[in-house]
């Protein structure tokens, strides 16, 4: 009888471990399902998040986060990772699944705050100009370095660079502001 069960706990192991790649693959299709089009601002994001609000932090390769080092990290507004999209060639987190947002920067605010204080932003008050991001994720702006005069974050708005800053941003439903590294 134990000879028995133990060939057939083999046969079993052996065909749990022919199969977990089709299992695995499965498996991820369905924890996350991304927009696929090239056209939409929401382009990479997950398709539940489609007419909300979303933020995305992407950090250069040469200064990898801590935490979010492999791919995209797509966080929802309970805080819980939904997936990882790896097809963006990037790395960093987005936060999405927010609406109801008008003002900018307390979109920025509370929406990082729902990463545990992994992307805890950092700015200063510039009286001509207003809110000025320096820090995200521990990130600053004067640690970049390399053949250029300086780095900053950019913001971008639904795909395109922001022409106000992130306390004058006024935020709709579906919008999706984004945050990365530019030298000049």
């Amino acid at each position: 009888m134990s000879d028995r069960l133990r060939l057939g706990s083999t046969v079993l192991l052996v065909a749990v471990l022919l199969l977990f790649p089709f299992i695995r693959d499965s498996v991820n299709e369905e924890v996350a399902r991304f927009v696929s089009d090239s056209e939409s601002s929401h382009d990479g994001l997950p398709t539940e998040w489609d007419e909300n609000q979303v933020i995305c932090i992407y950090f250069p390769v040469e200064y990898p986060h801590s935490v979010y080092s492999s791919g995209v990290s797509m966080i929802d507004a309970d805080g819980s990772i939904i997936g990882v999209n790896n097809d963006l060639n990037l790395t960093g987190a987005c936060v999405g699944g927010l609406e109801g947002y008008t003002d900018g920067l307390n979109f920025m605010m509370d929406a990082t705050r729902v990463a545990g204080g992994h992307l805890a932003v950092g700015y200063f008050v510039n009286p001509n100009w207003g809110e000025f991001v320096h820090t995200i994720g521990g990130l600053s702006d004067k640690e970049i370095q390399g053949d250029f005069n300086g780095a900053y974050w950019s913001l971008t708005h639904n795909g395109r660079y922001s022409v106000v800053g992130i306390g004058s941003l006024v935020m709709e439903e579906g919008d999706v502001i984004s945050w990365n590294i530019e030298t000049w």
